[in-house]
């Protein structure tokens, strides 16, 4: 059984120092390297830079190598950050037959993965579709930690996985959608959500995700996914 992960990336963005971003990455995927079972194919697809050589980081440029990097020419995600993500998930599939896989992983990659857990339920999955739309836990440097509550009508999609039939199908509903979302500041979390619930897709579903995830809209938090 071989699954595919796709891991969308924005290495380059105007308001975020480049090597502090692609510092930020390159341990966000050497650890993600470390915890994924075997049977997982890794693809990373970036839409800020033109090819590999504009990434200054030589160990970000020499871990890409060992896996399958791909390189969109276009950036809608200075519109809409969520529809930037999808439009790399369907360029994604327009190079890589996703029908070779199992299973196809969903992940934003500028996230440590604490653990190989999310990845053992990939393998475990029964049903279609394996979803999550987790409390966060927001980590200050002046331990005044608190919980926030999930948002309600959408799914996380920091992390989530689809039967590659089923991706696929996710791909077109997206390609059908993603100027009205644009238009309508509809984001990737309620494309995903609205496609669950429409076509009543079975799934099953996790509490947590166990990631840490970098905001940088709020002075670099660390938060507990």
């Amino acid at each position: 059984m071989n699954n595919l992960i796709f891991c969308s990336a924005a290495f380059h963005i105007s308001h975020y120092s480049n090597e502090k971003r692609e510092n930020e990455y390159y341990y966000c995927l050497k650890q993600l390297k470390r915890v994924i079972p075997d049977n997982f194919t890794i693809v990373v697809c970036d839409n800020t830079v033109k090819d590999i050589n504009d990434i200054k980081n030589q160990q970000l440029k020499d871990l890409l190598k060992t896996v399958i990097f791909l390189c969109l020419e276009r950036n809608i995600g200075t519109q809409n950050i969520g529809m930037g993500e999808l439009d790399e998930l369907i360029y994604t599939s327009q190079k890589i037959n996703f029908n070779d896989y199992d299973k196809v992983v969903y992940f934003t990659l500028r996230k440590i993965v604490t653990n190989p857990w999310i990845f053992e339920k990939v393998n475990a999955m029964k049903k279609d579709a394996l979803l999550c739309n987790p409390e966060f836990l927001h980590l200050s440097n002046n331990y005044n930690f608190r919980f926030s509550s999930a948002t309600p009508n959408l799914y996380n999609d920091m992390f989530f996985c689809l039967a590659s039939k089923l991706m696929l199908e996710y791909v077109e509903y997206s390609k059908n959608n993603i100027l009205y979302n644009l238009q309508n500041s509809i984001g990737s979390e309620q494309n995903l959500y609205k496609f669950i619930n429409e076509r009543k897709i079975d799934y099953q579903w996790l509490k947590c995700l166990g990631l840490l995830r970098i905001d940088y809209k709020k002075n670099n938090e660390i938060q507990l996914v």
